[in-house]
């Protein structure tokens, strides 16, 4: 049970992470370098207090760390496309189409970590399709006018990087890593950011014209972040990945009731039928996912 309950806290963080970046203005690829930088602070104090309090036997350094490197790439194109998407489309439409990285991993972690040995395939196939099917629920017009499909295809490249992510993600937990594994993410991140800022804008003079608030925001959001993804790892140490990504997209619904209370990007009077069947369809994939486990 308590595998459940990380799975649930992660889907929560991972539904209000993306909040501060509703509330920044300006340009993507400086909204990361602050969030890695809140993202690499966090992770590096947690790090050194479970050294401290002799929580963490890990290894700084091991072979199979070099795949959190890519991890790190992966979540840098995944999240620069992600935030792009909700620009366009809202982070409550955005967030559905990303979540498809469920159906995507649960594919991945049956085929390559084995998982059909641990897990029904047939429960945790068809809750992936009712997530799926939810995504199309909530794909509603906009003040009677089209949706930027341009939105949709950022938020479903989104989730092909998220679900080799998230893959990663397992088979590094498996191997024992858990503060280790987000310490060097963070620090990936935070080198990629950085780097590509330089490439394209050949120095760093923007970064100095960012505002405080928007920095203060987007360091908050990779504070967030950092318990999104921590609380997924631990789900990870007790759950089969197929279930647990398939919990974890419960942050969809946590994205759709911001999207609509907070930023009304949609009408929730005109479009309830949809929104409640979405979400029905959602907590159904998730209880389907109780008796998933063998």
């Amino acid at each position: 049970m308590i595998g459940y309950i990380f799975a649930i806290l992660s889907s929560i963080f991972f539904g209000i992470y993306i909040i501060p970046k509703k509330l920044v203005k300006g340009e993507t690829k400086y909204y990361l370098f602050y969030m890695s930088i809140g993202f690499t602070f966090i992770s590096s104090t947690a790090y050194l207090v479970s050294l401290l309090t002799g929580n963490n036997h890990e290894q700084l350094f091991h072979p199979v760390l070099i795949l959190v490197i890519f991890r790190g790439i992966f979540w840098f194109l995944a999240s620069s496309l992600f935030l792009i998407s909700i620009d366009k489309i809202g982070m409550s439409r955005s967030t559905q189409y990303k979540n498809l990285k469920g159906p995507l991993g649960v594919l991945l972690t049956l085929i390559f970590l084995a998982e059909f040995k641990v897990t029904n395939a047939f429960l945790v196939l068809l809750a992936a399709l009712l997530t799926f099917t939810s995504a199309l629920f909530f794909t509603i017009k906009k003040d009677n006018h089209k949706i930027d499909k341009s939105g949709i295809t950022y938020a479903i490249g989104t989730s092909l990087f998220l679900a080799v992510n998230s893959l990663i993600q397992k088979y590094v937990t498996n191997s024992g890593f858990i503060y280790t594994q987000q310490l060097w993410q963070a620090i990936t991140i935070m080198i990629i950011t950085y780097t590509y800022i330089i490439i394209k804008d050949k120095n760093l003079k923007q970064l100095k014209t960012i505002t405080l608030k928007n920095k203060v925001l987007a360091i908050l959001g990779g504070l967030l972040y950092y318990f999104a993804t921590y609380f997924n790892t631990l789900s990870y140490k007790h759950l089969p990945a197929s279930i647990a990504f398939t919990i974890v997209n419960m942050s969809g619904i946590w994205s759709v009731i911001i999207g609509i209370s907070i930023f009304k990007e949609i009408d929730f009077k005109k479009n309830y039928k949809r929104i409640i069947i979405g979400i029905i369809l959602s907590i159904i994939a998730i209880i389907i996912l109780l008796f998933g486990k063998n």
